[in-house]
């Protein structure tokens, strides 16, 4: 029997076709790599389906973050409006009150005017007065206006 091929050899080789097969099946990952191309679309199916939960939870979280932003907006603006009324009120308050003292002050000014035989250093005194609250006045006036300017420029179009 030495020197006759067996009946199962390749070509005459010592080995036969389940070698082959054997070997083939070793150098190709036999039943993983059968395994693996079989899988292949669910493995898409398992990581597209896990892409659209993570992009879908992602628009949720943005959705609720969206939300939340909305709400702490609106919460600001309404306090905000709160302290600007509140502001207002103390401002309006402050106004009239600096208005009734500039009034009682004047009051004082022509009471002390119409004294009979006032001295020399009060005639004085209420003369540098009255030229104090007229520039005053004149500075008064020249803010406002500068506000009012600068009310106008900030709410008109530019061009």
């Amino acid at each position: 029997m030495i020197g006759e091929p067996m009946p199962n050899s390749l070509a005459g080789l010592p080995f036969g076709w389940g070698a082959v097969f054997a070997l083939l099946n070793l150098i190709l990952g036999g039943g993983v790599f059968a395994s693996w191309v079989r899988s292949r679309p669910k493995m898409r199916e398992i990581q597209r389906s896990a892409e659209e939960k993570l992009r879908d939870d992602l628009i949720a979280r943005v959705e609720k973050l969206e939300t939340r932003l909305e709400e702490t907006r609106t919460h600001y603006e309404s306090k905000l409006e709160k302290l600007v009324a509140d502001y207002e009120a103390a401002q309006r308050t402050a106004r009239h009150e600096l208005n009734n003292v500039k009034m009682r002050f004047r009051a004082l000014v022509m009471l002390l005017k119409r004294l009979p035989n006032p001295p020399e250093m009060l005639v004085a005194i209420l003369a540098d007065i009255e030229s104090m609250e007229a520039e005053q006045m004149q500075a008064e006036a020249l803010e406002k206006g500068a506000v009012s300017a600068a009310k106008i420029a900030a709410t008109s179009p530019t061009i």
